[in-house]
């Protein structure tokens, strides 16, 4: 069995600051691979271990995160690696991402298997999953909570939804979402950290895969603020805690609060 799975360093926005009028402070914000990315290798590796599977990483983008993204797979247990060169790779739209990473499938594949993060922290899109599996004309089944190889060419994908629990079946080769709920990813040792060190990253550019990376520019990107009336209901004793409860009581009425 041969797996891809396709990994993205994302901003831990958990960390991210900003300026007082909401410009986040990118440049100064910790990035990693994503949870969701961390998960889908750990996918990979547990069938690795129960198959004998071999697993490949790809990202896309030339950042040191890239490569980091990539040292950090082959930590976790991946056996190869595949970054394809890209500037500003923090402005490529969806769509160029998926067909790079269809087109490094194609060309060093076949593989039974592409596995993604369900969708990244920093942008929450969710759709590169879906494009890769629409490009490459394979099933997909996106959202993954626990996946199963239920035999030779067989995976099937259970997805928690609000009213219960879906499992959905699929031929390989099929590609899967998997989100951060799935498993918990390994914490590399020392000694897989240093012999991931010294494993080559295959570098492609978007030429050779007859990819146009196109990018969007981004107009404003500003902190998403919750503007508040600042009422204060005042209550000095009994009767004025009656009152500003009434108070409070009739202006969520008003606004549609309470019914």
């Amino acid at each position: 069995m041969k797996i891809l799975v396709a990994v993205k360093p994302t901003f831990d926005i958990g960390q991210l600051k900003f300026e007082k009028d909401g410009t986040p402070l990118l440049d100064a914000c910790p990035v990693s691979l994503g949870e969701a990315d961390r998960c889908a290798l750990e996918e990979a590796m547990r069938i690795k271990e129960r198959l004998g599977a071999t697993v490949a990483a790809a990202t896309v983008g030339s950042s040191e995160a890239h490569y980091k993204a990539i040292r950090d797979s082959y930590a976790m247990g991946a056996d190869e690696g595949y970054l394809v060169k890209a500037d500003d790779p923090w402005k490529l739209d969806a769509l160029s991402v998926a067909s790079a990473i269809a087109r490094v499938a194609a060309a060093t594949g076949p593989y039974d298997l592409v596995l993604t993060g369900s969708g990244a922290g920093d942008t929450h899109a969710s759709v590169i999953g879906p494009m890769i599996a629409g490009i490459l004309g394979i099933p997909l089944i996106a959202g993954v909570d626990r996946l199963e190889v239920r035999g030779p060419g067989v995976v099937a994908g259970t997805c928690k939804l609000e009213d219960g629990s879906y499992t959905y079946e699929a031929r390989t080769p099929a590609v899967v979402t998997v989100t951060s709920e799935a498993n918990a990813p390994r914490i590399p040792n020392l000694r897989a950290i240093l012999r991931s060190k010294g494993m080559p990253i295959r570098e492609m550019s978007a030429g050779e895969l007859g990819v146009d990376l196109r990018r969007l520019e981004p107009l404003s990107v500003r902190k998403y603020e919750i503007k508040r009336k600042r009422i204060i209901y005042k209550a000095e004793d009994q009767k004025g805690a009656a009152e500003a409860s009434a108070e409070l009581l009739a202006a969520l009425r008003s606004e549609g609060v309470l019914s």
